[in-house]
């Protein structure tokens, strides 16, 4: 089952849940194939969401997949920031159901990577934002040996970790929306306070400097030390003001441990992004054209490449001063 923008449906699209008016009158009844008049009588409530019931399979296209993912990440955000625009309840519900089909999917898919090129957003654009740190904090958490329940909480907590940011706001509200967001939140049924503490925490640091309240040291959620990374992380890779390359992200990274992330914490992010996944083109020192052709297990940002001029196997690791200077 997966929430999809009613431009988005197609004749023969199965209603994955019951729709009401906001009286609590059934409209349709779940499981109603949908046809041209249904889906157009459902534009005109407008009704802009609704869950439908996929029975699409990937198989070993990871790619495709991810691609899926994401697209339903996106749609559900594009929900919470309508609703909460409009001053309604946040629609936690299609949330959390989401969030436990994404942790059994972290959970079992082995090629579920997520890259450099996965995370370049070209703009400021806050869903886009959003999704890359969900993506890349359900994938560190698995790394650290969460199990599915934990994983849920990081899943909808860092997916939802800017909330606070959807209502029309200045610029004074920046350093409030931790607490905005948690406020939004801590009334709906079903919020867990792990993931809580993620919405409230994430800007916090383990040596106290983060906001809202600078909390500290075991104050401070591993949960929401995971959101935090990856989203400085995110807007340090995107910082439109110089192209980064994931060695200078993943140096800036280990800068922050056990000052702002615990060790662990980071060692588990480096282990969970791929910065050049099999198949990547790299431009090398020297002008020197390559193809990654296997990952050096612990140290992803030196691959073992092919040397397309030579045709031969070239491994970074054992020619440290051969770097990465442009993905191609």
């Amino acid at each position: 089952m997966r929430l999809v923008r009613a431009d988005q449906l197609a004749e023969g699209d199965k209603l994955g849940r019951s729709v009401y008016t906001s009286e609590g009158r059934l409209i349709l009844r779940q499981g109603v194939v949908l046809d041209r008049r249904l889906i157009e009588g459902l534009k005109r409530r407008n009704l802009r969401y609704l869950m439908i019931e996929t029975t699409e399979a990937f198989g070993s296209d990871p790619k495709a997949l991810k691609e899926n993912l994401r697209e339903q990440m996106k749609n559900l955000l594009g929900l919470v920031m309508d609703t909460v625009l409009r001053g309604a309840a946040v629609p936690v519900e299609p949330v959390l159901e989401w969030s436990e089909h994404m942790s059994r999917i972290v959970m079992e898919e082995r090629d579920l990577l997520y890259h450099y090129e996965d995370l370049l957003r070209g703009d400021a654009n806050l869903i886009a934002h959003s999704v890359n740190v969900c993506f890349l904090a359900m994938l560190t958490a698995k790394v650290l040996g969460y199990n599915r329940q934990r994983i849920q909480n990081v899943a909808v907590g860092s997916l939802l970790h800017d909330i606070g940011l959807f209502r029309p706001h200045d610029g004074t509200m920046v350093i409030n929306h931790p607490q905005v967001g948690y406020e939004l939140l801590r009334q709906s049924p079903g919020v867990s306070q792990p993931t809580l503490r993620i919405v409230m925490q994430h800007h916090e640091q383990l040596d106290g400097r983060g906001f809202p309240h600078g909390t500290k040291g075991a104050e401070l959620s591993e949960e929401a030390q995971i959101c935090g990374l990856c989203s400085e992380f995110d807007y340090f890779m995107n910082d439109r003001l110089a192209d980064k390359l994931p060695c200078g992200g993943i140096e800036y990274v280990m800068s922050k441990i056990d000052t702002s992330y615990s060790y662990a914490v980071v060692r588990g992010f480096l282990k969970a992004f791929v910065p050049y996944p099999v198949g990547t083109e790299l431009r090398l020192t020297g002008g020197l054209h390559a193809t990654v052709v296997e990952l050096n297990k612990g140290h992803l940002a030196r691959p073992i490449v092919r040397l397309n001029q030579f045709g031969t196997k070239f491994n970074l690791m054992e020619h440290p001063s051969f770097m990465v200077e442009a993905v191609v």
